[in-house]
């Protein structure tokens, strides 16, 4: 059974930019990341504990490494949807529902497209 990988905040950042290019160098995630603010020291440290936790592996593509994805993205993101709707709304769907649309998290395209994604979860495969 494969373990879950769980990203800090801070990770999703660095994550995403990873994902976002399929691969990057080190300087392009800095790059992508520098509105954090985060030292090069640091990004570097975050790096390093995603690759122990096995979210990224680093080849050495002298002179640059490369950190490339281990997580597919759609596995990352059910993984945290799920962790998310365990620990936040203990595991009620229609609370996290009601969350959203109360809070006018979802404008009127965004509802139309979630009544769509319900009604096609009903059709039978």
């Amino acid at each position: 059974m494969k373990q879950t990988v769980s990203l800090s905040d801070s990770e999703w950042i660095i994550m995403q930019e990873i994902w976002r290019n399929g691969s990057a160098t080190f300087r392009e995630i800095c790059d992508g990341v520098a509105d954090q603010n985060w030292s090069k020291p640091a990004v570097a440290a975050f790096l390093k504990r995603m690759e122990n936790k096995g979210a990224i592996a680093c080849e050495d593509a002298k002179p640059v490494k490369i950190y490339l994805p281990l997580l597919k993205k759609e596995t990352a993101v059910r993984e945290e949807t799920k962790s998310i709707l365990g620990r936040v709304y203990g595991g009620d769907v229609t609370l996290l529902a009601q969350s959203l649309v109360r809070s006018q998290a979802l404008d009127e395209d965004e509802m139309d497209e979630l009544i769509a994604l319900l009604k096609k979860g009903r059709e039978k495969p």
